[in-house]
């Protein structure tokens, strides 16, 4: 349950990620790649309707991409000025890739002339639907441009960076802001989900290693690389989390030795009556190793089973943590955290023959003090 809840976690995560802001892969010039921190236009990429059309051929089946061009920007309510990271989108192909849309809470999604910002962004400005806002863009050239957009939406995005900071505008009202035509900086890609992350995260570094031999002069940013820091620190968690769950075998072990033991000194006149009856002293050992891997078996059984069932109500209910944060920004972690758990086959069968082996092993020593009791000896007990 425990392995199950840590996956759930970075699932949520890095879907999080793609279904919001880095898409599966992320199609961008050399150039841009270089000098991405700043987001600038003058490295946009070249000739994208070309690259759109050879994409069918190289990816998987299902798959869904669009255009978007990211910039830093100025917003206005003509009183305060804060900055913003604009996304420049094609409203309907964007909902093909993303699940930004579905986070407008209130109004409506891009449209031209109308713009949607993020919750926490309009709650600094002060502004609400249908209200007039001033944003101003830095031109490759350097020079400086504005347009005045009407705040046609907000979005309750769950990701903290982008509900305190992103605009999300027309290509159109984009053009009219930064010049036509429009500088495409990233093409978006969603490749069909896979059922665990290890999957997703492969599947993505292979198709992203086939565009990138595919198209010169083009970086692809694979999930892995655009979440690098936080699966690093996954990686971390993974080992931190075997330390425990050895931990807890060991104590698990040290309990069932000292069970076995016990039953043991306890048995002692039925030893004796078993050794009086002509049983050899192997004969109990095995009688006892048999007897206590039988009852691990059982005990391992009823673990798995009952941890099965932790992990079913985890994966099919989850646990929502969002609540409990209130506006504290998690980083990576989505605002509306909800983590469901996944199914990992290989933890249960590791549980189980872990339980039946410690069980055998106990029962080694036990089992071999219990055939070498004299006869005189264990019948004083009776």
């Amino acid at each position: 349950m425990f392995q199950s809840l840590l996956a759930g976690m970075d699932r949520v995560t890095i879907d999080a990620a793609i279904d919001y802001d880095s898409s599966s892969i992320s199609l961008r010039s050399k150039e841009y790649h270089e000098h991405a921190a700043s987001q600038p236009l003058e490295f946009a990429i070249k000739n994208p309707l070309a690259i759109e059309d050879r994409l069918p051929a190289l990816l998987p089946k299902d798959s869904t991409w669009t255009q978007r061009t990211r910039f830093y920007v100025q917003v206005s309510n003509w009183i305060d000025e804060t900055p913003a990271l604009a996304f420049a989108v094609e409203p309907e192909k964007d909902k093909e890739v993303f699940k930004t849309s579905s986070t407008v809470q209130s109004g409506a999604w891009v449209s031209p002339a109308k713009a949607v910002i993020g919750l926490d962004l309009a709650k600094d400005l002060g502004v609400r639907i249908g209200d007039l806002i001033a944003v101003t863009a830095i031109l490759p050239d350097g020079s400086l441009n504005a347009i005045e957009l009407e705040v046609g939406g907000i979005a309750d995005l769950p990701l903290f960076s982008l509900s305190q900071q992103a605009i999300y505008l027309s290509a159109q009202d984009a053009e009219a802001l930064v010049g036509a035509p429009l500088p495409v900086t990233e093409i978006d890609i969603r490749i069909p989900p896979a059922s665990r992350l290890d999957t997703l995260v492969a599947q993505s570094d292979a198709v992203a290693s086939a565009l990138e031999k595919a198209f010169s002069g083009i970086e692809a940013m694979r999930i892995g690389e655009a979440m690098r820091d936080y699966l690093a620190m996954r990686n971390m968690k993974s080992k931190f989390a075997y330390i425990v769950v050895v931990i807890v075998l060991l104590i698990s072990a040290v309990g069932i030795f000292n069970t076995v033991l016990m039953s043991m000194y306890s048995r002692i006149r039925e030893i004796g009556v078993l050794a009086a009856y002509g049983l050899e002293p192997g004969q109990i050992k095995r009688l006892f190793s048999l007897e206590r891997m039988l009852i691990g078996v059982i005990g391992s059984a009823g673990g798995v089973l009952l941890g099965a069932v932790f992990v079913w109500w985890l994966t099919s209910r989850g646990i929502a943590f969002g609540g409990m944060f209130g506006n504290l920004d998690l980083g990576n972690l989505p605002k509306n955290l909800l983590i469901k758990g996944e199914w990992n086959p290989l933890a249960f069968i590791q549980g189980f023959s872990f339980g039946v082996l410690v069980s055998w092993l106990a029962s080694l020593m036990p089992a071999r003090k219990a055939s070498h009791i004299e006869v005189t000896e264990a019948l004083r007990f009776v």
